[in-house]
């Protein structure tokens, strides 16, 4: 799997030290099921993706909707284990992060964000 880092070019800072590009159907299938956590930094990046659910999941997470430009279209801070995501059509990827991240971060809506 491609790993990397994320930037948000409107606050300059790197929001993720290890982003883990998920860009197979296997890939975004398996996604985080079997992990007990995601460390601070640590993200997977759904590409193609427009909805998740947490059946299976150990703890909550913070998703972030992307359209094909790279903007965050919408972020759900605390979706918990056993939930479903709304569909956004809007969006073309999720990023998976920890709990609260789009708030650690000060990631806002209309943020872009760069793969490196």
């Amino acid at each position: 799997m491609k790993s990397g880092e994320l930037w948000n070019l409107r606050t300059g800072q790197m929001v993720a030290a290890q982003l883990v590009i998920a860009d197979s159907f296997w890939l975004r299938f398996r996604g985080l099921l079997g992990k007990s956590s995601l460390k601070h930094g640590e993200g997977l990046w759904l590409k193609g993706c427009q909805q998740v659910h947490m059946i299976g999941m150990k703890f909550p997470l913070s998703i972030w909707y992307l359209d094909n430009h790279g903007r965050v279209c919408s972020i759900i801070d605390n979706l918990k284990p056993w939930q479903i995501a709304p569909r956004l059509d809007r969006a073309n990827s999720i990023i998976e992060f920890p709990e609260g991240w789009g708030e650690l971060t000060n990631t806002r809506i209309g943020d872009e964000v760069q793969w490196r």
